[in-house]
């Protein structure tokens, strides 16, 4: 009896203090909690591809630093925008990740919305965006199947590539960032992982103290990959261990069956192709490499780096052949997203961060898949506004996210516009 006591009070007071909290968080309305609970508020569970947008919603979000502000909207079917789907007239479709979502800028500056009304042999088109953070090969083409479903007229779909789907920067990879497509190949193998997933993502959304709970969490695994990487490296250097590489998670990142080991960007002796040098390929944006940018004198050939990776293909495969059903134009489409690479393409030179578009443009390249690219467009990252103030790349990108900034996104709307005037002229 003392013991189920004992237990009912031990309930009742964490019971009180859980709802103490939520009062609390509820009431002071923390910036960074608040920020990615606006976030979180936006998004929707869903049982294939497991996470979208909230139909019907509209928030206006202030990230916790300052770095943006916007209107987010979410239409009727779940798309971002207040545009409902017309039915009847030419649709584009937009789709990819949180840079097509257009994350960091309010509804009417996503570079999606600013394609609205585009004339394409000699017919109008709605832009929809299907964009949704956070979305692999797999979540794109399990999006793009469900929302063609329930639209009409389906013209041209753009699908913008991201280098995060297969490939993932050193630095982030030993913060314990795998890329999407390799997140999703391990939770494939997890029959249990669509209903966890949908428990936790349904109780923090309902609550600010579990969402809390879930974000220190993320931290502290982050925090502590980081904490063995620096451990073993200090080992290491101080002549204590043969191991040369990083921790086992890290090692499954760069050595797993997963990726095959890349080449160099500018050594392939057996390749009897030359190297195709950058100098050429376009104007110069005059803004100079900064130091900590290290680039190479020479694009490698596609056949001296790795394929893409199986889950990567299946899912790309699946989306040429659901165009094919459904009578669209499959568009896929790569931005310059990391800024390396502007800085050595408009110097001249390249950066091994675009090896990921050189293997996604060989795969589709080869099944008669026209790719978009845009580099010489980056020259026009420099330059003067009306108002005479000069701007340069990173004012295109929101600094320490990656993301376009209003002004990058007019710049990618502009740059898709006269591409996508030149590519059904060549069709």
């Amino acid at each position: 009896m003392d013991f189920a006591k004992k237990a009912l009070l031990a309930l009742l007071f964490l019971a009180i203090v859980f709802f103490g909290t939520e009062a609390g968080l509820t009431f002071l309305r923390s910036p960074s909690l608040q920020y990615y609970r606006d976030l979180k508020l936006i998004h929707s569970f869903h049982p294939e591809y497991f996470v979208a947008l909230e139909p019907g919603e509209s928030r206006y979000v202030r990230h916790f630093a300052g770095k943006w502000e916007g209107q987010f909207t979410v239409n009727s079917l779940g798309l971002r925008g207040t545009n409902e789907a017309i039915p009847g007239k030419p649709k584009l479709l937009c789709l990819g990740d949180s840079l097509v979502m257009g994350f960091g800028v309010s509804d009417s500056d996503t570079f999606c919305q600013l394609l609205d009304g585009l004339v394409l042999n000699g017919e109008e088109r709605q832009a929809l965006n299907l964009g949704v953070d956070a979305y692999g090969s797999r979540g794109s083409y399990y999006r793009l199947k469900d929302i063609s479903a329930k639209l009409d007229n389906i013209k041209e779909v753009l699908f913008f590539i991201s280098p995060n789907d297969f490939d993932m920067p050193e630095a982030l990879a030993e913060k314990g960032i795998l890329p999407d497509d390799q997140t999703d190949a391990l939770r494939e193998k997890d029959p249990n992982y669509a209903r966890n997933f949908k428990l936790q993502f349904i109780l923090t959304r309902i609550s600010y103290t579990l969402q809390a709970l879930k974000l220190a969490w993320e931290q502290i695994q982050v925090t502590s990959a980081v904490t063995k990487h620096a451990v073993k490296n200090e080992i290491k250097s101080a002549g204590f261990s043969k191991d040369s590489g990083p921790d086992e998670n890290l090692k499954t990142y760069f050595k797993g069956s997963f990726f095959r080991s890349v080449k160099g960007p500018d050594c392939d002796p057996k390749s009897e192709k030359k190297e195709a040098t950058v100098a050429s390929l376009g104007p110069i944006c005059p803004e100079p490499i900064p130091s900590h940018v290290k680039c190479v004198d020479s694009i490698p050939n596609s056949e001296s780096l790795s394929v893409l990776p199986e889950l990567t293909q299946v899912y790309y495969q699946k989306m040429i052949e659901l165009s094919k059903e459904k009578g669209f134009r499959l568009v896929p489409v790569i931005l310059p997203i990391q800024i390396e690479e502007i800085y050595c393409y408009n110097n001249g030179k390249y950066h091994p961060l675009e090896n990921y578009a050189i293997r996604a443009s060989s795969f589709f390249e080869k099944r008669g898949i026209k790719v978009l690219r845009f580099k010489q467009e980056t020259a026009a990252m420099c330059g003067t506004d009306a108002q005479g103030k000069k701007f340069g790349i990173l004012d295109h990108y929101i600094p320490e996210d990656g993301h376009f900034t209003k002004r990058g996104n007019y710049w990618a709307a502009e740059s898709l516009r006269a591409k996508l005037k030149e590519f059904q002229l060549a069709l």
